[in-house]
Protein backbone atom coordinates (compact mmCIF):
# COMPACT_ATOMS: atom_id res chain seq x y z
CA UNK A 1 0.00 0.00 0.00
CA UNK A 2 1.25 3.49 -0.81
CA UNK A 3 2.13 5.26 2.49
CA UNK A 4 -0.16 8.23 1.84
CA UNK A 5 -3.10 5.91 1.21
CA UNK A 6 -2.47 4.24 4.57
CA UNK A 7 -2.24 7.60 6.35
CA UNK A 8 -5.47 8.82 4.76
CA UNK A 9 -7.53 5.70 5.41
CA UNK A 10 -10.51 6.55 7.56
CA UNK A 11 -10.55 10.18 6.42
CA UNK A 12 -12.82 11.70 3.78
CA UNK A 13 -10.72 14.80 3.15
CA UNK A 14 -7.19 16.14 3.52
CA UNK A 15 -5.18 19.37 3.25
CA UNK A 16 -2.14 20.02 1.08
CA UNK A 17 0.47 22.76 0.90
CA UNK A 18 0.50 22.85 -2.90
CA UNK A 19 0.66 26.24 -4.59
CA UNK A 20 0.06 27.37 -8.18
CA UNK A 21 3.19 29.51 -8.32
CA UNK A 22 5.29 26.33 -8.32
CA UNK A 23 4.27 26.06 -11.97
CA UNK A 24 3.69 23.17 -14.32
CA UNK A 25 0.52 21.19 -13.69
CA UNK A 26 0.01 23.20 -10.51
CA UNK A 27 -0.84 26.34 -12.49
CA UNK A 28 -4.39 24.92 -12.77
CA UNK A 29 -4.58 23.75 -9.15
CA UNK A 30 -8.09 24.18 -7.72
CA UNK A 31 -8.62 25.19 -4.11
CA UNK A 32 -10.94 22.18 -3.63
CA UNK A 33 -10.76 19.01 -5.70
CA UNK A 34 -11.95 15.41 -5.60
CA UNK A 35 -9.20 12.80 -5.61
CA UNK A 36 -9.55 9.05 -5.13
CA UNK A 37 -12.96 9.40 -3.50
CA UNK A 38 -11.79 12.06 -1.03
CA UNK A 39 -11.91 15.84 -0.96
CA UNK A 40 -8.54 17.48 -1.23
CA UNK A 41 -8.19 21.06 -0.01
CA UNK A 42 -5.38 23.23 -1.33
CA UNK A 43 -5.78 26.34 0.87
CA UNK A 44 -2.52 27.90 -0.35
CA UNK A 45 -3.29 27.43 -4.05
CA UNK A 46 -3.82 31.17 -4.62
CA UNK A 47 -0.86 32.31 -2.51
CA UNK A 48 2.32 33.55 -4.13
CA UNK A 49 5.84 33.50 -2.72
CA UNK A 50 5.47 37.02 -1.29
CA UNK A 51 2.24 35.97 0.50
CA UNK A 52 4.01 33.00 2.09
CA UNK A 53 7.03 35.07 3.14
CA UNK A 54 4.80 37.79 4.62
CA UNK A 55 2.75 35.23 6.57
CA UNK A 56 5.89 33.53 7.91
CA UNK A 57 7.38 36.87 8.96
CA UNK A 58 4.13 38.07 10.58
CA UNK A 59 3.83 34.85 12.61
CA UNK A 60 7.58 34.44 13.23
CA UNK A 61 7.64 31.01 11.58
CA UNK A 62 11.01 29.35 11.04
CA UNK A 63 12.13 28.07 7.66
CA UNK A 64 11.86 24.31 7.26
CA UNK A 65 15.25 22.84 8.29
CA UNK A 66 15.62 20.89 5.01
CA UNK A 67 15.72 24.15 3.04
CA UNK A 68 19.31 24.58 4.30
CA UNK A 69 20.14 21.25 2.63
CA UNK A 70 18.85 22.42 -0.78
CA UNK A 71 15.20 21.34 -0.53
CA UNK A 72 13.04 24.38 -1.40
CA UNK A 73 10.05 22.10 -2.06
CA UNK A 74 9.54 19.14 0.23
CA UNK A 75 7.42 16.20 -0.77
CA UNK A 76 7.53 12.53 0.07
CA UNK A 77 10.89 11.14 1.15
CA UNK A 78 11.55 8.65 -1.66
CA UNK A 79 11.01 11.10 -4.50
CA UNK A 80 12.28 14.46 -3.24
CA UNK A 81 15.82 15.56 -4.05
CA UNK A 82 17.83 18.68 -3.36
CA UNK A 83 17.65 21.32 -6.07
CA UNK A 84 20.79 22.50 -7.84
CA UNK A 85 21.68 26.07 -6.88
CA UNK A 86 19.62 28.44 -9.04
CA UNK A 87 17.35 25.58 -10.18
CA UNK A 88 13.58 25.69 -10.37
CA UNK A 89 11.94 25.18 -6.96
CA UNK A 90 10.15 22.03 -8.20
CA UNK A 91 13.11 20.49 -10.06
CA UNK A 92 13.91 18.25 -7.08
CA UNK A 93 10.46 16.69 -7.05
CA UNK A 94 10.29 13.19 -8.50
CA UNK A 95 13.84 13.28 -9.85
CA UNK A 96 14.48 9.86 -11.36
CA UNK A 97 10.85 8.76 -11.00
CA UNK A 98 7.87 8.55 -13.31
CA UNK A 99 4.55 9.80 -12.02
CA UNK A 100 1.22 8.60 -13.30
CA UNK A 101 -2.12 9.99 -12.15
CA UNK A 102 -0.74 11.25 -8.83
CA UNK A 103 0.74 7.85 -7.97
CA UNK A 104 4.44 7.16 -7.91
CA UNK A 105 6.04 4.51 -10.07
CA UNK A 106 9.36 3.85 -8.39
CA UNK A 107 12.58 3.23 -10.27
CA UNK A 108 15.95 2.93 -8.54
CA UNK A 109 18.22 5.94 -8.68
CA UNK A 110 21.37 7.06 -6.92
CA UNK A 111 20.84 8.69 -3.54
CA UNK A 112 21.65 12.38 -3.52
CA UNK A 113 19.97 13.30 -0.25
CA UNK A 114 22.02 14.17 2.81
CA UNK A 115 21.60 11.89 5.80
CA UNK A 116 19.25 13.85 8.08
CA UNK A 117 17.77 11.15 10.28
CA UNK A 118 17.63 7.51 11.23
CA UNK A 119 17.04 4.54 9.00
CA UNK A 120 13.49 3.85 7.91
Amino acid sequence: MIPLDAALSGFSAWLTGRKRFHGGERMRLPVVEAADGKLKFNPLANWNKADLEAYAAEHDLPEHPLVAFGYPSIGCWPCTNPVEQGGDVRSGALGGFAKDRMRHTYRPRPRRRPFVGGDI
